[in-house]
């Protein structure tokens, strides 16, 4: 069964075919990375996945529900989450604060107040801060967190509402070594509820974290597999092999 899927996708701007019938599956509690060089359409099928832009053409199954012309608000609440820079959008709060939103957001206005769901409300969030080892930094303002740490809570944040689906933007973008260790570590055990979907150009990180893997090139699918069968695969080591000699 297939957590989610795109069928004969197509994305323009304008002339320009940013994806050309892309057909993608995602399993349930599966770690899937997306890769290709700069351009392939990794970004252009993010944000059609997440609903911040409609294909030009074809469709977007969740759970086999077409979701295609639903906006990111109402796939939100279906189960797909995404991470965001929340230090810049939560800027004085604390990390308990904003895990309180998150968590809430989903309720309805009036339970806001009831002073049992605030209790639960509360309750809920440091759960969620214990759960990416982040309880030590409840009462720590987000803009005052190393940028590690800014990262776990902006993905913890994403599966506040138990999530089902999550979609990283290269999440590696910017770590230290160490970081990057702390953050596929999150990612693995949030995959045990969640299937994750990522973008990232760092391929040793991409081969050890995911199960499976979709390469894109010039806006089409080219290969799928297992890590293994990727670095098998003779039409992905010409594409990365071209890119390498012509970067050198």
């Amino acid at each position: 069964m297939h957590l989610l899927e795109t069928q004969t996708v197509c994305q323009r701007f304008g002339s320009f075919r940013a994806l050309n019938d892309v057909n993608l599956c995602v399993a349930p509690r599966c770690v899937h990375a997306l890769i290709g060089p700069n351009g392939a359409g990794k970004s252009s099928l993010m944000n059609v996945l997440a609903g911040a832009v409609a294909p030009a053409s074809g469709k977007v199954l969740f759970k086999d529900r077409d979701v295609t012309a639903m906006p990111v608000h109402r796939r939100a609440l279906l189960g797909i989450g995404r991470s965001y820079q929340v230090v810049k959008l939560f800027e004085g709060l604390t990390c308990q604060q904003v895990a309180e939103i998150a968590v809430q957001r989903d309720l309805p206005s009036w339970r806001w107040l009831m002073t049992s769901s605030r209790a639960h409300i509360q309750a809920k969030a440091r759960a969620l801060l214990e759960s990416a080892g982040l309880a030590v930094y409840a009462d720590v303002e987000t803009n005052t967190l190393a940028h590690g740490i800014q990262k776990r809570l902006e993905i913890a944040l994403a599966v506040a509402n138990d999530a089902q689906l999550l979609l990283l933007d290269e999440p590696m973008a910017g770590l230290t070594a160490h970081e990057r260790v702390e953050l596929a570590t999150l990612i693995r055990s949030l995959a045990q509820r969640s299937a994750v979907v990522f973008v990232e150009h760092d391929m040793d990180m991409v081969m050890s974290l995911a199960d499976r893997i979709s390469v894109l090139h010039n806006g089409e699918l080219i290969a799928e597999g297992t890590p293994d069968e990727i670095r098998a695969d003779e039409t992905v080591q010409r594409i990365y092999l071209h890119r390498e000699r012509h970067d050198a």
